[in-house]
């Protein structure tokens, strides 16, 4: 596939030696151009050499943007979408005789837009840009080790849970970094497969989380969740580009928060063993949590298993988006499929984020957790 379209590239770079032909070296058959767009601009003699100077120009950039497909270079793209806009704009001048070749154009701009707008290497640049934007504290200072004494002002369920993640004996985390394999859906129909980075801090409590996936196999959407300096955004666009859905506003900041919260319960609990939360003991296998953020505070219901481990999350303090545009309170839990071992950790193997709608539950999203993708107390870089 890769081979045929760096063909397809060079045959296409030579189809705009005609214009460079016809530019020096006209003939009865290929007469040269003098007025463009129809013939509203004339441009005389040196103008016809220096347009048929670009399109040798355009001719030599898809030959190496061919190249650089070949190579599997990642700047393929981009010097694809500059040639190919510069194209574009000659073809609409030497209208209507390049009106095919102008065609052509816009479905290789398409096309080239749908890569470079997806994939692994265009996610973490997206996710890094994030990082950056949101300008978040590199790293604390020393921090002291967990121990029994910091537990033992706990109640007895979340101290089982504590122990159980592999708390004591570290120091308590800061951050949390994780790429995960997952899939997601909009309704209740098929899957879509999709990848997803995050990172999460308690310095200034925030959360940046980004996904890709691809609507119908064609069109990339990017899609973003953050929570920084207490206020929550949901951003999706196609092509990272063009936005197809947004979300702002007090129900999204608290959703985003007690998201992160779910976070931190799920993967780094250490995160949570500070004065802006608190605890309460429902019963010996379940516990409630509460987190607050300047004037915001967001709660939970964890349930344990026997041996400690979190195996449902739920809350009311996210918001279902109805068809009919309303956001309505509504419970959202994420089961857990059993717990793995990560350097004296515990992860999950996998979750599914669920809504507790009326005609039933749904689950959306579906992540699976590998250990070597999850890091620890790294700055957001």
């Amino acid at each position: 596939m890769r081979i045929a379209a760096a063909l397809f590239l060079v045959l296409h770079g030579l189809a705009h030696l005609v214009g460079f032909r016809a530019a020096f070296w006209p003939a009865p058959s290929l007469p040269v151009r003098g007025n463009l767009f129809g013939g509203l601009l004339g441009v005389g003699y040196f103008g016809t050499r220096a347009l048929g100077i670009i399109w040798l120009l355009l001719a030599l950039g898809y030959v190496l943007s061919a190249a650089l497909l070949l190579v599997r270079s990642p700047s393929w793209s981009s010097v694809t979408l500059s040639v190919t806009g510069a194209s574009a704009i000659m073809c609409l001048m030497f209208w209507p005789e390049a009106r095919i070749g102008l065609v052509i154009d816009i479905a290789l701009f398409a096309v080239a837009l749908a890569v470079s707008r997806s994939g692994g290497p265009y996610l973490a640049t997206a996710f890094s840009r994030e990082l950056q934007q949101a300008a978040l504290p590199a790293q604390p200072g020393a921090a002291a080790a967990v121990d029994e004494a910091t537990l033992e002002k706990l109640p007895l369920p979340v101290r089982r849970y504590m122990r159980f993640m592999g708390v004591v004996g570290k120091p308590r985390d800061w951050s949390v970094r994780a790429r995960f394999a997952a899939r997601f859906r909009l309704d209740r129909g098929s899957w879509l497969k999709c990848d997803a980075l995050q990172y999460d801090t308690r310095l200034q409590v925030s959360r940046i989380f980004c996904m890709q996936l691809s609507l119908k196999g064609l069109l990339p959407v990017t899609v973003r969740d953050t929570y920084v300096h207490g206020r929550g955004t949901m951003l999706a666009k196609a092509f990272d580009t063009f936005t197809v859905a947004k979300g702002t506003g007090p129900e999204i900041d608290v959703g985003e928060l007690v998201t992160y919260l779910n976070d931190a319960i799920l993967m780094a609990p250490s995160l949570l063993l500070g004065p802006e939360v608190s605890w309460r003991e429902v019963d010996a296998g379940c516990f409630d949590v509460t987190l607050c953020d300047g004037a915001l505070s967001v709660s939970a219901r964890v349930w344990l298993d026997e041996q400690g481990a979190p195996r449902d999350f739920s809350t009311t303090d996210r918001f279902f988006d109805t068809p009919d545009g309303k956001r309505v309170r509504t419970e959202w839990r994420t089961p857990v499929s059993g717990f793995q071992d990560a350097n004296g950790r515990k992860l999950p193997r996998h979750a599914q984020a669920v809504w507790q709608l009326p005609d039933g539950p749904f689950a959306y999203a579906d992540f699976s957790v590998d250990p070597t993708q999850v890091s620890f107390n790294v700055p957001p870089s």
